[in-house]
């Protein structure tokens, strides 16, 4: 399947600085880009409800609907879409909001053409952030099953529109309910399986419209653990075992397995018996481990860091601790299990430990190494 061109959505209540953007991006990009512009929000939200948008840069200060109220519509309404604020209005209050609100970045307008290149190297970057494998068009490397939960979770309706190579399909979800799914010849719970089988491609959202007709009344929760039960058992390679031979205490094959006459097959040597402290003696000695704090990350609930030891990419951070806070409110909304407490991600060599709080968040990342005296 061809790469096709980036699309980026400009929106702005200035014409003028659309139409610059529109001259100075397209000749920077080269031809890799797509440029769509909209002086309002209701334009901006009939070009997203018709192409596929793989980035959106937004002014705050917007008529009737600000970008900030823009921001949490699109948040919900477009969740795999990247958005970027781009303001002449660079305050920390108006850059907390907007990274609340789901703004990947907060740039400021530049003054000089130099620093419009600048804003289109940046710009470019973050439209390369995909995953290098499973499917394109996701927020911070959300996959397919993600984006159906959170639909279903914020009970939002909407049609999923699945590509990888040449076959496509689509999932019509209502009400936060999934009620058809269709590709090629498959219909209902059978081509909503299929779709999600696929271990790569990439997926769209768009508006809801009545579907051709309603397939499934199964509960998404259902849906999603059949499917992805099916997709592990097709992924799974059984490899069946050889028989046993039949032999008795010395190797040899017992005497009623032979046949009448024959005489026994000779078999291995009878081995000796290993005393169990021998084999203890003899076992390689597991060097005794502790922990070690490797980086530490404290923000409040605006995304401000108030604290940071060690965190190279503190962006990333700060990224991962808001999608996460975003859907432990789904899942709080969603389902009866109370408040979220924390995420612990163990490895046999690190450990991360993630902890979102009413007015902080905590990230700390740990590894094991070896104590004092060990080699």
């Amino acid at each position: 399947m061809a790469d096709r061109r980036t699309r980026v959505l400009f929106v702005d209540d200035d014409q003028k600085l659309l139409d610059l953007l529109q001259e100075l991006m397209s000749a920077y990009a080269e031809g890799r880009w797509d440029i769509y512009t909209a002086t309002d929000t209701a334009k901006a939200l009939a070009i997203l409800q018709q192409l596929s948008i793989d980035l959106l840069v937004l002014d705050v200060h917007m008529p009737v609907v600000d970008g900030v109220q823009f921001l949490r519509l699109l948040q919900r309404r477009f969740p795999n879409l990247i958005k970027v604020m781009l303001t002449g209005d660079h305050t920390g209050a108006f850059r907390a909001a907007c990274l609340n609100a789901g703004a990947e970045l907060f740039l400021e307008k530049p003054r000089d053409a130099g620093g419009w290149e600048s804003i289109h190297a940046t710009l470019s970057e973050l439209a390369k952030f995909q995953p290098e494998q499973g499917f394109r068009g996701v927020l911070r490397q959300v996959g397919l099953h993600d984006v159906l939960q959170m639909e279903c979770l914020a009970c939002n309706s909407s049609v999923l529109e699945v590509r990888a190579g040449e076959t496509s399909g689509l999932i019509f979800i209502e009400g936060g309910r999934i009620v058809h799914a269709q590709t090629g010849d498959l219909a209902g719970v059978e081509a909503f399986n299929r779709l999600l089988s696929y271990a790569g491609g990439e997926f769209s959202l768009r508006a809801f419209t009545e579907p051709p007709q309603r397939t499934i009344s199964d509960t998404w929760e259902s849906l999603l653990m059949d499917a992805a039960q099916k997709r592990d058992e097709g992924a799974e390679q059984p490899v069946e075992a050889e028989p046993a031979p039949l032999v008795d205490e010395s190797g040899r094959p017992p005497v009623e397995s032979q046949a009448d006459g024959a005489k026994p097959a000779p078999g291995p040597a009878p081995t000796a018996a290993v005393p169990p402290e021998t084999v203890a003696s003899v076992a390689p000695t597991q060097p005794k481990l502790r922990p070690q704090i490797d980086e530490v990350l404290i923000c409040s609930a605006r995304g401000e860091v108030l604290y940071e030891w060690q965190c190279a990419k503190v962006n990333a951070r700060i990224g991962f601790l808001e999608f996460l806070s975003k859907k432990a409110q789904l899942l709080q909304q969603g389902l009866p299990i109370g408040l979220f407490d924390r995420l612990e991600l163990e490895a046999p060599a690190s450990r991360v430990v993630v902890q979102i709080l009413a007015t902080q968040a905590v990230f700390v990342r740990s590894s094991r190494v070896p104590a004092q005296g060990q080699p």
